[in-house]
């Protein structure tokens, strides 16, 4: 029986791993963001429920201790951190603040994350998987404050593998394309929010781009994996024996990462003009 604590388990993969962890008999500390959400976890005897804002270092820090005083001396084997906030918009018209946001939800957030875990899971094999993204690897439009926020979580995880060789710990990056969650079909909704706002200079310059750009998530919005099945090849990343530095998920994942490393900047360029026609 394995113990996992496991971040944005109130909707989306989190949840979704959390009921996989659950039906194989582990003990699962399930980690929302709200009061609401805790109090929709339900109860069972090998489910605990934490409060942790990875947005704020206090509430990380008390979220982990909470977990600590409900294992009771067992050790910590797996975290996985799903939470993560996915922002709408062009570089010039986002708000500096809304990039910010991101950076700190996703990347700091992250580093939170590890800096808790890690003194929980050396020296007996721990694992800590990070969700990050296909757009930690790639740039696409409308995604920017994203995807440099999951670029950095590659660039952080690489530095701290490197630097815990030989604690007996494990960090595993998770790279999903699209999976079927609430955030996805939000975006849908976002964008359409995003493109009404748009005003003046603003709207003559990019307002296109929004419309294209809605319709391309509204079309597709169907399409990826489900939570179900990412969750799963989580649950198979931290459970392998000597689990790889990474895993992506989802053969848009594996397709968009494979032309970024073939294709020359302007034929990446060219390539998703056309898919947003």
């Amino acid at each position: 029986m394995r113990s996992i604590l496991v971040t944005g388990a109130g909707s989306g993969i989190g949840q979704a791993l959390v009921e996989r962890c659950l039906s194989q008999g582990d003990r699962v500390i399930a980690a929302v963001r709200s009061d609401a959400d805790l109090a929709a976890l339900g109860a069972g005897p090998n489910l605990h429920g934490v409060r942790i804002d990875v947005s704020d270092t206090a509430s990380v820090e008390a979220g982990f201790a909470d977990a600590d005083r409900w294992l009771a001396g067992q050790p910590l084997d797996v975290v996985v951190n799903c939470a993560a906030v996915c922002p709408l918009g062009a570089v010039e018209v986002q708000s500096e603040q809304v990039v910010l946001d991101t950076l700190n939800v996703n990347t700091v957030g992250s580093v939170r994350m590890l800096r808790a875990a890690l003194p929980r899971l050396r020296g007996h094999g721990g694992r800590i998987a990070l969700v990050t993204s296909l757009w930690g690897k790639v740039s696409g439009p409308m995604l920017s404050a994203y995807c440099a926020s999951k670029f950095a979580i590659e660039a952080v995880v690489d530095a701290a593998r490197r630097e815990t060789a030989g604690q007996d710990a494990r960090i595993i990056l998770i790279e999903p394309g699209v999976v079927r969650t609430r955030m996805v079909e939000g975006q849908v909704a976002e964008a359409e929010r995003a493109t009404q706002a748009l005003t003046g200079e603003d709207a003559r310059l990019y307002q296109d781009l929004y419309r294209k750009y809605h319709a391309m998530i509204h079309k597709n919005g169907g399409g990826g994996v489900s939570a179900e099945e990412c969750a799963r090849q989580i649950d198979a990343a931290v459970s392998a024996a000597n689990p790889r530095t990474r895993y992506k998920v989802g053969a848009d994942a594996k397709a968009v990462t494979a032309l970024a490393r073939l294709f020359p900047d302007r034929a990446l360029d060219r390539a998703f003009a056309m898919l947003l026609k």
